[in-house]
């Protein structure tokens, strides 16, 4: 016999009703995937694309994200075809750009996974994009097999961003679109701690930072700090990145920091995790402590 338990009730079954049990719950979940498939006749097509279902960007969001990746990549003919994948065009018709976001975007395309863009505007869980938990459609009529791989894009939180011009624009919409693409597409990872500086996956991003001439980020982890406005008296939690943007003057290397910020709770979540001050925050506090800190992409 077989307990199963679950926080409101109780109950006992044979273990050949527990397999039972678990055959319908699979053949459910595959249902399930069936008919999304039957709905979605382009769900085995490989890309990058506007998610189909109510989550699905509009017009105008696809406009700005168009804009904001042509900036970074130079591909003058990109755009959202009518199936909604995106289309580079002629992959020679550049204009300036990054080549690391060149070959970044080209691999989310042409890899054979799909990557689909949602709006999850205002969501307390996302802190301006992050890659949900992929899934793996199977086509029992073909054998057809392919990952998705959703990034969720809260495009409000971009408007409680506070900082310089040039660190405005190395955090903007397309380079956190870029930050989640280099997870599905080349599965990068983030850094393990905050100590552990940015980790290899915002290195790559860092790379087309650096390509474009915009501050590079330091830091993964955002760290936190209370301030209180003027004139309400109001006291708010705000989140801080640091950039560096690395200048040359008279053939010696010139280091400019650079900080960006927010009110944490507006954006996302904020959690408590072990935390030490890098040398480019407040030697204030002591190390080795407990301090709230925010994931941001």
């Amino acid at each position: 016999m077989i307990e199963i338990a679950s926080t409101n009730f109780c109950f006992r079954i044979s273990n050949s009703g527990f397999r039972l049990f678990h055959l319908a719950l699979l053949a459910a979940a595959l249902c399930q995937l069936s008919l999304a498939a039957v709905s979605d006749p382009l769900r085995y097509q490989n890309g990058l694309r506007n998610s189909p279902g109510e989550r699905g960007l509009n017009s105008k969001h696809l406009a700005m994200l168009i804009e904001s990746l042509r900036q970074k990549t130079g591909f003058l003919e990109m755009h959202f075809d009518e199936t909604g994948f995106l289309s580079l065009g002629d992959r020679l018709n550049i204009a300036g750009g990054s080549a690391a976001a060149r070959e970044l975007l080209i691999a989310a395309v042409d890899r054979m996974r799909v990557i689909e863009m949602e709006c999850h505007d205002r969501s307390p869980q996302v802190a301006f994009a992050r890659l949900a938990r992929p899934m793996t459609y199977i086509s029992h009529a073909t054998g057809a097999r392919i990952e998705a791989y959703p990034i969720e894009i809260d495009f409000s939180d971009f408007a409680h961003l506070r900082g310089d011009k040039m660190v405005l624009a190395a955090f903007d919409l397309g380079f956190v679109v870029l930050h989640e693409l280099a997870h599905a597409a080349l599965d990068l990872h983030d850094s393990p701690g905050e100590t552990a500086g940015p980790g290899e996956c915002e290195e790559y991003i860092n790379r087309i930072r650096g390509e474009l001439g915009v501050p590079e980020r330091q830091n993964y982890v955002a760290r936190t700090f209370t301030s209180r406005s003027f004139p309400s008296g109001k006291v708010a939690r705000q989140a801080e990145l640091f950039f560096a943007l690395k200048r040359d003057q008279q053939g010696r290397e010139k280091i400019q920091m650079m900080n960006l910020t927010w009110e944490a709770e507006r954006v996302g979540m904020v959690k408590e995790t072990p935390a030490k001050p890098s040398s480019m925050a407040s030697k204030s506090q002591p190390p080795s402590v407990k301090s709230p800190a925010v994931s941001a992409p």
